[in-house]
């Protein structure tokens, strides 16, 4: 600062050095924020944007904390108008002749780990429309860290209005981490199911932080994972399943193939596939495993992609990313033809 500057400064009434030391002290620290938040933001768009779309999935939601956005993208993914990751829009009407199939489950089903059009739903798509047509869709509604009552939460919403033919469930590697969500956010799920309830997912997900949801600096940051504690592969103890997590879940399916149902579409129930050495899968896996006993109960057809797991000749992690439960590309196109092969098939085709 000149020497004039200072004296003008000293000359000033005690309000304006006060604005003049905020406007030093807030004002530049939020314009470099905010121009650095442009950039990014820019720089998304010329590398990975869209036409008709706009950066970032997730959109605040009342019920759910957030929900995929409609026409959106991230580096990875796109959604489309009803906010299933498909880049292509969901077909209305129904075109007479096609079949309409929606997939719900959690990061397993969206695939974050995959391109948008190589997760297992749209490569079951691909083999759907081999004998269905080209307006036949698979649409791909799972979310990541989602439970099985979002995923019911959802459904509500979408299959009076858009009327699939068939619903593949494939889900329960959340339900641990819901119940630990419940009760961060002071909700005791053995007390709730005790009381008869059921369906019960938290809100309080990393997606519904504003912040997560609206700042590039932030995603950034915790994209580069600076202070998560390093991978541990190593198998976890075999810890006996939770009951009130297990009835919670049962319950939610009952209610979920109910609600199919009733909005006359066919329930396809897929066990989850995964390396159960790996990390809790052998733990996490399970609520999918006992979920298929609730199912069969209510005479879905259920399918276990663990026979594909065990059938593969070659090395089991080839099927997976390192998680040991998303699927990789090669394991999202052998599901898809497994599920195709094994039961959608004789669903939709005439007799």
């Amino acid at each position: 600062m000149t020497q004039s500057a200072k004296t003008t400064t000293a000359n000033l009434p005690l309000w304006k050095k006060i604005l003049f030391s905020l406007i030093l002290m807030i004002g530049f620290p939020l314009a470099a924020i905010l121009a650095i938040e442009g950039a990014g933001y820019a720089i998304m768009h010329f590398k990975y944007g869209v036409p008709g779309k706009t950066y970032g999935l997730w959109s605040y939601d009342a019920e759910l904390g957030a929900i995929h956005s409609t026409n959106a993208y991230n580096s990875n993914s796109e959604t489309n108008n009803h906010g299933f990751r498909n880049k292509e829009d969901v077909f209305e009407p129904k075109p007479p002749n096609s079949i309409r199939v929606i997939a719900y489950g959690g990061s397993t089903t969206f695939c974050f780990n995959l391109e948008t059009d190589q997760a297992w739903p749209i490569r079951l798509q691909e083999e759907l429309r081999k004998y269905a047509g080209p307006k036949s869709q698979v649409l791909n509604a799972g979310a990541i860290v989602w439970s099985i009552g979002q995923e019911l939460a959802r459904a509500k919403r979408d299959l009076p209005r858009l009327k699939p033919d068939v619903v593949i469930i494939y889900s329960g590697l959340n339900e641990e981490a819901n119940a630990g969500h419940l009760a961060r956010e002071g909700i005791d799920l053995k007390q709730a199911v005790d009381s008869g309830k059921h369906g019960l997912f938290a809100t309080n997900l990393d997606q519904s932080r504003w912040l997560k949801r609206n700042s590039m600096i932030v995603r950034y940051l915790e994209y580069l994972n600076l202070f998560a504690p390093p991978p541990n592969p190593a198998p976890v103890p075999e810890y006996p399943i939770v009951p009130e997590i297990r009835e919670n879940f049962d319950r939610t399916l009952r209610e979920f193939i109910e609600l199919i149902r009733r909005n006359n579409a066919k329930p396809l129930y897929v066990i989850m596939g995964g390396i159960h050495e790996i990390g809790q899968n052998r733990l996490l896996l399970r609520y999918s495993r006992e979920g298929a006993v609730v199912a069969r109960e209510m005479g879905v057809p259920v399918l276990d992609s663990m026979d594909l797991v065990n059938s593969y000749k070659g090395n089991k992690a080839d099927l997976f990313s390192p998680t040991g439960a998303h699927w990789s590309a090669l394991g999202a196109e052998l599901l898809a033809k497994f599920i195709d092969e094994q039961a959608l098939k004789a669903m939709v085709k005439p007799n």
